[in-house]
């Protein structure tokens, strides 16, 4: 589990550091994100999780791990938390909070680079590469769980801002609420 210092705040929060999440590895979801083994649900009751991840999709749930690094899905941002993020490091545009929102295009309808990449440097964003240059994108998981299958998370792309779900992304980070 990460410490609880405060390593940036948004959204009138604290936030710990960003961080890689390991797997959790489910014993035995069903594809309905269901299960009756003891350590599954055991894991689920601990820190707040609904569903056990869609045996269809594989055991290696990085959502979950990053819900057990942070302490709990309540320990997580939420979708509104990201979105503030997101208008943090895109301060020329109003981020939407659902959906993408894009940076303006130029005189030849290619999209521009408006994302501040070295805040979000200086914030300790990194890709999965391990650096973060002004091409490179960069996703930070929610605590919101939507489905077997999914739990939000945000795309910070030099170009956009979007809200999408899946749970079996390895390279995403995690931010835990801090103190």
């Amino acid at each position: 589990k990460l410490g609880s210092a405060c390593a940036m705040e948004f959204n009138g929060k604290c936030f710990t550091a960003p961080s890689f999440p390991e797997p959790h590895v489910w014993n035995a979801c069903d594809t309905s994100g269901n299960t009756t083994d003891a350590d599954d649900l055991a894991f689920m009751s601990k820190y707040g999780i609904k569903y056990c991840m869609n045996s269809d999709k594989g055991t290696n749930d990085y959502w979950a791990g990053a819900v057990e690094l942070c302490g709990g899905v309540d320990k997580m941002p939420d979708e509104s938390d990201l979105t503030a993020l997101a208008q943090l490091l895109y301060p020329s545009i109003t981020v939407a909070s659902t959906g993408t929102t894009y940076c303006p295009k130029d005189e030849n309808n290619n999209y521009t680079t408006c994302r501040e990449t070295e805040k979000a440097l200086s914030l300790g964003f990194t890709s999965s590469s391990g650096t973060l240059t002004a091409s490179e994108a960069f996703y930070v998981w929610s605590g919101v769980e939507n489905s077997s299958d999914g739990a939000y998370y945000r795309t910070f792309d030099p170009t956009y801002a979007g809200l999408y779900y899946n749970r079996i992304y390895g390279n995403l980070l995690a931010v835990c609420l801090g103190e």
